[in-house]
């Protein structure tokens, strides 16, 4: 096969998959579950001891709980936090400059079918759009963490538990996932921040370079 033929391929494979998560795909309507929300981080790490010396540890926060239903199934995405007290070095701060963060943050998404223990989702042909409402609640999400002005963001874990109906392998590691990827990528523009995204360790990964 010529590298002309072999280039045009992966063009109409790309266009395939974009015309799946193409603009008119709408989001699933989902709503928080539990009595865990990002006031309860909020209520957490204001009272953690800020007078201890930085250790590194990163301490675990309680898990948001989400959940958005389709014709075929209930799904739901949970949201792990983990955060850790600052290391800020006021040398040649100026007077009026805004007081830095006391606390990095990292989040981890996980999603998947409710009520199920296997990898469920591609049974039901509607991968991308439960990606994209995964999407949707996360930039909810960090638009509430980002009014907390003591805290910064720096990265969002996504852990894609699909798999690739064609290629039989997990999404993040065929084709599509490359597509979901600059999906993602899409997205993160409009969040809160200056983010970068990528693939690592079977995961989307989202870095906050601000």
């Amino acid at each position: 096969m010529k590298k002309s033929e072999l280039k045009q391929i992966i063009k109409e494979e790309v266009s395939k998959a974009l015309n799946e998560i193409g603009e008119g795909v709408t989001p699933f309507p989902f709503i928080r579950v539990g009595g865990t929300n990002v006031d309860s981080w909020v209520a957490e790490m204001s009272m953690a001891d800020k007078s201890k010396s930085v250790t590194g540890k990163w301490e675990e926060l309680p898990r948001l709980r989400y959940e958005f239903k389709s014709d075929k199934a209930t799904y739901k995405a949970q949201f792990a936090g983990g955060y850790s007290r600052r290391v800020n070095i006021s040398f040649n701060r100026k007077a009026d400059a805004p007081k830095p963060p006391d606390y990095n943050l990292i989040i981890a998404i996980a999603f998947d079918v409710v009520g199920s223990e296997k990898e469920v989702i591609t049974n039901f042909g509607e991968q991308f759009k439960v990606l994209s409402t995964v999407v949707d609640i996360t930039k909810q999400v960090v638009k509430e963490i980002s009014e907390i002005k003591w805290v910064k963001l720096m990265e969002i874990r996504i852990a894609a538990k699909l798999e690739d109906y064609e290629e039989g392998k997990p999404v993040i590691q065929s084709k599509r996932g490359r597509v979901y990827l600059e999906y993602i990528k899409k997205q993160s523009a409009s969040l809160p921040g200056n983010w970068s995204t990528q693939i690592t360790n079977d995961m989307f990964v989202l870095h906050n370079r601000e």
